[in-house]
C-alpha cells in the first residue's frame, strides 16, 4: 500500500491483529474533522524460519511502525485459541509478548480489544462478518478500495475503534 503523506494528526493509533505467520497492522490518524488510513499491511514470517527469528521479525516490524508513525495508542486484538490447539495458544502468547515489548520500548500504551467488541462497536453486531466490518471501516474512513490482507483490515478496525473509545474520533 502507498503510505499517506505524513500530516499533522491530532491523534494516531496503531491497530495490530497478531499472528505468527502474519501480523496485520494499520495506522489511523485523526484531524479536527474525520481521519485517514495512513498505512496498512502485514508483517509476514516464513514457516520454515525458526520461532525466535520469526518473533524477532515481528518485534522489529512493530518497533519500526511505532518509531515511524509515533502513535498515541496501540490497540491489539485480544485473541482466543481453541482448546484443541494448545501449541497455537503458546505461539500467540509469544507473538503478543514481543508486540507488548515493542510498545513498552517505544513508550506507547497498549489497549486490548476482543473481536466481538470491535465488531459490535463498528457495526452494532458483535457477530458481524469480516465483510461487514470491512465495509463499515471503509465507509467511516472514506476508503474506496479493499483493505487487504484481511489481517490489515482487522487491524484498521481495531485502530478506528480504539480512537473512538478514547474520544479521538467520531463518526
Amino acid at each position: 500500500m502507498e503510505q499517506a503523506v505524513k500530516k499533522e494528526h491530532k491523534y494516531r493509533a496503531l491497530g495490530i491483529d497478531p499472528g505468527l505467520a502474519a501480523t496485520g497492522y494499520a495506522v489511523v490518524g485523526t484531524f479536527a474533522q474525520g481521519g485517514e488510513l495512513c498505512t496498512y499491511g502485514s508483517l509476514k514470517t516464513a514457516a520454515k524460519t525458526l520461532i525466535p527469528e520469526r518473533l524477532q521479525m515481528i518485534y522489529r516490524g512493530v518497533s519500526g511502525l511505532l518509531q515511524e508513525w509515533r502513535p498515541d495508542i496501540m490497540i491489539v486484538e485480544d485473541v482466543y485459541v481453541l482448546d484443541r490447539y494448545p501449541k497455537a495458544a503458546v505461539q500467540l502468547g509469544e507473538v503478543r509478548g514481543v508486540i507488548a515489548l515493542a510498545a513498552q520500548d517505544n513508550g506507547v500504551e497498549v489497549v486490548e480489544m476482543k473481536p466481538t467488541e470491535v465488531k459490535g462497536g463498528l457495526t452494532g453486531n458483535g457477530r458481524a462478518s469480516k465483510e461487514q466490518v470491512s465495509r463499515a471501516v471503509k465507509r467511516m474512513l472514506g476508503v474506496k478500495k479493499d483493505i487487504k490482507p484481511d489481517h490489515a483490515s482487522d487491524a484498521t478496525a481495531l485502530a478506528l475503534l480504539g480512537l473512538s473509545r478514547r474520544g479521538y474520533y467520531k463518526w
